[in-house]
């Protein structure tokens, strides 16, 4: 899942009869945040390989991959032609969208996709049918490298909920880091770019707020961690966005079966 998607989704707007880091998505939901996986990750060739049988059935061919493409060979008239990884992508979203497959087969698909647990389903109130996805987050323990707050690639995830939180605490210092973005006539709410120099006018690439832990030397703080943007309080938001992202964090053994616990 990538971020638009899980905040779209997040947990906390789940009801408590349920576990919590169950997100349900509709089958198109579910197309939408396949194709924002390929947009925000690139070309993943291992990936291609093993969705492109589940969307394409009989039409393609897999071979052993190369530094030309993922070896993906696609139907086209009455041959089968080699794909690029980057033009395989695009292909593979919209055969999802005009020919979807049935709710196993997406499950399948975005189990792979997501590397996370998928189950087939209806969401909560029952006449909805569409995907339950795990973000196993609940099984996430920072490790406080720093990492995400070393190298940021989030400055446009502030939301309007961080700036009403700041200006009710008065935390003028943190405000004087933000600045408006994309604001116009054709704009649909207020945007904010975090964190940008006050006496600069350049976007840091290290958090402002990021500190040396007292106690450990190889571990970090975040000096503003009880009012955080919501940005760095939902990273990362699964399993593999922390892969894709660089987090060193690490993901405590399972203590139960992996389908013990349901949506």
């Amino acid at each position: 899942m990538t971020r638009k998607l899980f905040l779209k989704h997040r947990p906390e707007s789940t009801t408590a009869a349920g576990d919590p880091h169950w997100i349900f998505l509709t089958p198109a939901q579910a197309v939408d945040a396949v194709a924002l996986d390929f947009q925000a990750y690139g070309p993943q060739p291992d990936l291609f390989r093993c969705i492109a049988p589940l969307i394409l059935k009989n039409r393609c061919r897999i071979t052993a991959g190369n530094e030309k493409g993922c070896g993906v060979s696609v139907l086209r008239g009455t041959t089968f032609d080699p794909v690029s990884d980057h033009h395989l992508g695009f292909y593979l979203i919209h055969v999802l969208e005009t020919d979807p497959p049935d709710l196993t087969t997406l499950a399948d698909i975005c189990r792979q996709v997501f590397q996370t647990r998928t189950i087939p389903g209806h969401d909560r109130a029952g006449p909805i049918s569409g995907i339950w996805v795990h973000s196993q987050m609940d099984r996430f323990i920072c490790r406080q490298c720093g990492q995400c707050c070393r190298t940021l690639d989030y400055e446009t995830g502030c939301e309007e909920s961080d700036i009403r939180r700041w200006r009710n605490n008065g935390r003028t210092d943190i405000l004087a880091w933000v600045k408006p973005w994309r604001t116009g006539p054709n704009v649909s709410g207020p945007a904010y770019r975090i964190w940008v120099d006050p006496g600069t006018g350049e976007t840091a690439r290290i958090c402002p707020w990021l500190a040396p832990c007292p106690d450990h030397t190889d571990r970090f703080i975040c000096t503003i961690h009880p009012i955080k943007p919501g940005v760095c309080r939902q990273y990362p938001y699964t399993i593999k966005h922390a892969f894709m992202t660089g987090c060193s964090g690490s993901f405590a053994p399972r203590t139960e079966p992996p389908d013990s616990r349901k949506p």
